[in-house]
C-alpha cells in the first residue's frame, strides 16, 4: 500500500497532469476577475452562470480549497519525486572513480596521452599545480612505484542545480499557499470623516476586523471636461489604540502600508447615510457611514446600506449574520431592530457625498514568493550555465627521466570547455618538458 502511494506522488506523469491543470486553471483564473462585487458578475453573466461559478470556485480561484489542494499536492509530487533521484545522483556526483585504470580513457569524452622527459614526480605537480589554477579541487587517488593516478574535480554542486530549481518551485508554492490561505484581498468604503476597522471580502460575505481603524480624513476627485474621473485622492490616517500612528495621502498605484496590509486607491461612490443606534439602555449614538460599509452591530452581525430609492426614498440593507446575508428594504425615521442584538436603527439623514473605495490586500506570502523566484533563478543557472567538470590523469614511469602522461575528462555540459582545460594542462607541461614533443593520441 505504502509503495503504491509512494510511486504515485513519485510519477513525473502526476507532475504534468498537475501542471497542466493548474496552468488551465489559472487562465480561468485570468479570464474572469477574481473577487469582484456579485452585482457585477449578475450583471455580466446571469445569476445561472454567476451561480454556477460561484460554485465552481471561479469568481475566487487563487483561494478556493481545490486551487490549494493542487498547489498541495505538487509540492509533494515534487518533495517525493526529489527524494527518490537524490541517492542516485548523490552516489554520482560524491562517490566518484577517483583511478583511471588502463583503457578506461577510451570511455572519456575527451582525452589525451603523451610522452615527456622528465620524472613522474615533477609532471605530478605540474598536473597539479596546473589543474588547482583552473580552480579544480586536486587530489592524488593512488601511488605506486609505476603509477600515479590523479583525480580533480570543479563544480561538483551543478549536479544539484535541478535540485536548486526544486527547492525554489517549492518555496514559492509555499509562498503561494501562505498567501491563499492566510492573505486576502477586500474592499472599505469610507465618506469625509469616517473611520472603519472593518474589511468586506470580494468573494462572499465574509467581513475581518483589522486591530485598527482607518479614517478618511478628505477624499478628493477631479473629472475630465466628459465626466470622466481624472484623479481621485484620498488623506488617510491609521488609528490604534485610540491614537494616530499613521497618515499618509495615496492615489492610484500610490498606496498605504501598515503592518503588511496594503490600502489601494481603486474607486469611489457617492451616498453616506446616518444611522442613530439605540440600545434597551436608551443610550443612542449618531454613526455615519458610506454606502456599501458594514457597520458593526454585534458579535458576527452587521448591517450594510447598499442602494437608495430615489423614488420611495427606501433604503435597501443587507443584513450579515454567522455569514449568510439577508437583503431587506427600510424606511428612513423609523426605528428597526437588529435580530441577534438587543440594538435598534433608525435612518436619519442621508447626504449624496463622494466617498473613496479602498481595496485592502493583505499578501504575506509576497516575501516567500520572491525568496523562492530567487532561488529558482539561481537553481536555473546552475543547472543550464555551470558544468560539472572531472579530470582522471595516469602518469606512468617509463624510467628515470621518461614518464607517459593519460589525461582526460567528463563533463555533464560544454564538452568544448573541458577540452580547452585539457589543452591547457597539456600547454603547460610541453612548455616545460618537450616543446617540440607531439601528442601520442588523441580521443
Amino acid at each position: 500500500m505504502f509503495k503504491a502511494i509512494y510511486d504515485f506522488f513519485s510519477s513525473v506523469k502526476l507532475a504534468i497532469v498537475l501542471l497542466l491543470t493548474l496552468a488551465v486553471t489559472s487562465i480561468v483564473g485570468t479570464i474572469i476577475e477574481q473577487q469582484q462585487n456579485p452585482e457585477k458578475y449578475l450583471m455580466e453573466y446571469g445569476e445561472t452562470t454567476y451561480k454556477i461559478m460561484k460554485f465552481l470556485g471561479f469568481t475566487d480561484v487563487y483561494h478556493s480549497w481545490w486551487y490549494i489542494s493542487l498547489l498541495t499536492l505538487l509540492a509533494i509530487n515534487l518533495i517525493v519525486c526529489s527524494i527518490k533521484r537524490l541517492p542516485k545522483i548523490w552516489k554520482v556526483a560524491m562517490e566518484p572513480r577517483k583511478t583511471l585504470p588502463p583503457g578506461y580513457e577510451k570511455s572519456l569524452r575527451v582525452s589525451h596521452s603523451i610522452t615527456l622527459s622528465a620524472p613522474a614526480q615533477a609532471v605530478k605537480e605540474k598536473v597539479i599545480e596546473a589543474l588547482k589554477q583552473l580552480k579544480y579541487k586536486v587530489e592524488v587517488a593512488k601511488e605506486t612505484e609505476n603509477e600515479i593516478h590523479v583525480f580533480a574535480d570543479k563544480h561538483v554542486f551543478a549536479r544539484f542545480g535541478v535540485y536548486i530549481v526544486h527547492l525554489g518551485v517549492l518555496v514559492v508554492l509555499i509562498g503561494g499557499l501562505v498567501t491563499a490561505i492566510f492573505g486576502y484581498r477586500g474592499y472599505m468604503n469610507l465618506a469625509e470623516g469616517t473611520a472603519s476597522n472593518l474589511v468586506s471580502f470580494f468573494s462572499g460575505p465574509k467581513i475581518i476586523e483589522l486591530p485598527f481603524y482607518v479614517k478618511c480624513n478628505k477624499f478628493k476627485i477631479d473629472f475630465y471636461p466628459s465626466g470622466m474621473p481624472k484623479a481621485y485622492i484620498s488623506d488617510l490616517t491609521i488609528i490604534e489604540n485610540g491614537k494616530p500612528v499613521l497618515r499618509k495621502t495615496i492615489e492610484v498605484n500610490k498606496p498605504l502600508k501598515y503592518r503588511g496590509i496594503y490600502f489601494y486607491q481603486a474607486s469611489y461612490g457617492q451616498g453616506e447615510a446616518f444611522l442613530r443606534v439605540r440600545d434597551t439602555k436608551g443610550h443612542e449614538k449618531l454613526v455615519g457611514v458610506a454606502f456599501g460599509q458594514p457597520v458593526k452591530f454585534g458579535k458576527g452581525v452587521y448591517l450594510r446600506i447598499v442602494s437608495l430609492d430615489g423614488n420611495t426614498g427606501t433604503l435597501g440593507v443587507e443584513l450579515i449574520e454567522n455569514g449568510k446575508v439577508q437583503d431587506a428594504t427600510i424606511r428612513p425615521f423609523m426605528f428597526y431592530r437588529v435580530p441577534g442584538t438587543d440594538k435598534l436603527f433608525s435612518v436619519v439623514d442621508f447626504k449624496p457625498v463622494f466617498y473613496t473605495g479602498l481595496q485592502v490586500s493583505k499578501d504575506p506570502g509576497t516575501w516567500i514568493v520572491w525568496v523562492g523566484s530567487t532561488i529558482l533563478i539561481v537553481g536555473l543557472i546552475v543547472a543550464f550555465f555551470v558544468p560539472h567538470r572531472r579530470v582522471w590523469a595516469r602518469i606512468e614511469k617509463k624510467g628515470e627521466e621518461k614518464t607517459r602522461l593519460v589525461i582526460g575528462g567528463l563533463t555533464n555540459k560544454g564538452t568544448e570547455g573541458l577540452a580547452q582545460d585539457l589543452e591547457k594542462v597539456l600547454g603547460v607541461l610541453k612548455s616545460s618538458y618537450c616543446q617540440n614533443t607531439p601528442k601520442e593520441d588523441e580521443s
